[in-house]
């Protein structure tokens, strides 16, 4: 054993991760674990996790589909319930936001400023869906007839919900915290490099009061035992964040059981600087859009379309400001950007700086893997601009989800509205400009589930998360995230007690019968 400190706070690792089933934390069935390295210092084992075997992952489902049928505890009924343990999960983690940032930061290479906002943004979810817990109303509908239709909500069932490594609790909480407030129960398989971060979101649940068996944690692969959860016959929903490729494959393996699924993948997103925009608002805007988390972000700004007249503005100053960032230690203060998450994304990141540099595409800022001190241990990738790229290319069509922009020049608003939408993505855009009219009617033709004006990667909790196209299915966050884990039921009601119903007798002579 060895520790690892950052102010008052000291870790003892490697940290053992167990599975979280009927409200235990136990081992493996089968006995089998893997590691996760720390990829600042990729030479340091921070953690080793049980991996669930089938037996498992059925012990798993089968708990949460008994809560869930029975409604035991009153789970599915009691929203009062579920109101108060969501909103004692909150408290438990906004309190201890300080030290679990420190988790997050060690296992994900978050900056440890980061972290603690993410910590405190996964908090602020739970605290939302606390909220709407006691308000999934119905509705009822008056016919003309005097008979009465009845619209009612209910808990989708069982959900199998997945989430990625990237915005390890954020991601979990808009799926976990929704799910509860409908009344649902959950098998959860968290990313395997961010087993540490789950563990604190289950520790915070069961500390809050959760039941038994209504939130069940499992680790392991996704070609096993995340493929194994998503075909499961007893799982009622699916939701899914990830890459696209594998967002297609959970597509396919749910249409065997018509299961319902909520997909957030892949994003190309664009920021489009006009010729009237405030130049220094954008560079600020692009560089924490772009770059934050190292750029391992679905929504990050990828491609920045650029006026033709304020192109070697932008970009002389976006670089200039980019090139100063600090990328260091994730637990040091002072770091702006960590490492990439693991070794093979770091080999994916810089064989795309290759294509580019290869393709003959202007460096602006050339950066890429960096050596010497603790560089030399972790999965350091600075910053790398490339300029003039061609709209058509690789480099400005395939998500990479590191820190690498394209720059592409436009003449109109006209080009670019088209090239921003010509990717199979449509996550998120950015616009800059000074100009109201321009900026709403520009997104409106835009094909994102997410533009912003003036601004980059802000997602308040009440607003709502998801894309067009390839970028996924169905809405997190806001009263859509909600919605997503609701069945919507009718009953109709007859209230004249007649045996004269006019629908009868257009089937069957009633009257001879």
């Amino acid at each position: 054993m060895s520790t690892v400190s950052y102010g008052k706070f000291t870790i003892e690792i490697p940290v053992r991760v167990k599975l979280f089933i009927d409200g235990e934390e136990v081992s493996s069935s089968k006995g089998k674990t893997f590691t996760r390295e720390n990829p600042a210092q990729f030479d340091q084992t921070i953690a080793i996790i049980e991996e669930a075997s089938t037996d498992d992952l059925n012990r798993a489902v089968d708990l949460a589909r008994e809560v869930f049928d029975k409604d035991k505890y009153g789970w599915v009924t009691n929203y009062r319930q579920r109101l108060r343990i969501l909103y004692k999960t909150a408290e438990i983690l906004r309190e201890d936001a300080d030290r679990i940032a420190v988790i997050v930061a060690l296992e994900n290479g978050m900056p440890i400023r980061q972290a603690k906002a993410h910590v405190l943004a996964a908090a602020e979810v739970f605290e939302f869906y606390a909220g709407l817990a006691d308000k999934v109303y119905g509705d009822s509908i008056v016919l003309s007839n005097g008979n009465v239709s009845l619209i009612f909500k209910e808990p989708v069932g069982v959900v199998a919900a997945v989430s990625p490594w990237n915005f390890p609790m954020t991601q979990a909480a808009r799926k976990i915290a929704p799910a509860l407030a409908a009344g649902c129960t959950v098998v959860w398989k968290p990313a395997s490099y961010t087993p540490m971060s789950a563990m604190e979101i289950y520790r915070a649940l069961a500390k809050a009061g959760l039941p038994k068996g209504v939130v069940n944690v499992i680790y392991g692969p996704g070609a096993t035992v995340g493929n194994e959860l998503v075909r499961h016959p007893r799982i009622d929903y699916v939701s899914f964040t990830g890459e696209t490729t594998t967002g297609k494959l959970i597509m396919q393996q749910a249409a065997a059981g018509i299961k319902r699924i909520g997909l957030e993948l892949g994003g190309k997103n664009p920021g489009i600087v006009f010729d009237d925009a405030n130049i220094e608002e954008a560079v600020r805007a692009i560089v924490f859009g772009g770059l934050r988390n190292t750029g391992q972000a679905c929504g990050a700004i990828s491609r920045v379309l650029v006026h033709e007249s304020v192109h070697e503005k932008l970009v002389n100053r976006l670089a200039e400001v980019a090139k100063g960032l600090v990328i260091g230690y994730p637990l040091d203060d002072n770091t702006d950007m960590g490492p990439l998450v693991s070794k093979a994304q770091e080999e994916k990141v810089l064989g795309y700086i290759d294509f580019g540099k290869k393709a003959g595409f202007k460096v602006a800022l050339d950066g890429g893997k960096l050596s010497g001190g603790i560089y030399d241990k972790g999965y350091f990738v600075s910053p790398v601009i490339f300029d003039d790229v061609d709209p058509k290319s690789r480099l400005a069509q395939e998500e990479i989800f590191g820190p690498v922009i394209a720059v592409i020049p436009f003449k109109t608003e006209q080009e670019a509205i088209e090239i921003a939408n010509n990717v199979i993505y449509g996550l998120t855009a950015s616009i800059f400009t000074k100009d109201p009219a321009k900026a709403l009617r520009v997104a409106r033709k835009l094909q994102a589930g997410t533009v912003w004006i003036n601004d980059a990667y802000t997602q308040p909790t009440e607003g709502i998360w998801g894309g067009y196209k390839q970028s996924g299915i169905g809405r997190e966050l806001g009263l859509y995230g909600l919605e997503e884990f609701l069945e919507i039921k009718q009953v109709y009601v007859d209230t004249t007690g007649s045996l004269d119903r006019p629908h009868w007798r257009t089937v069957m002579k009633i009257d001879k019968l």
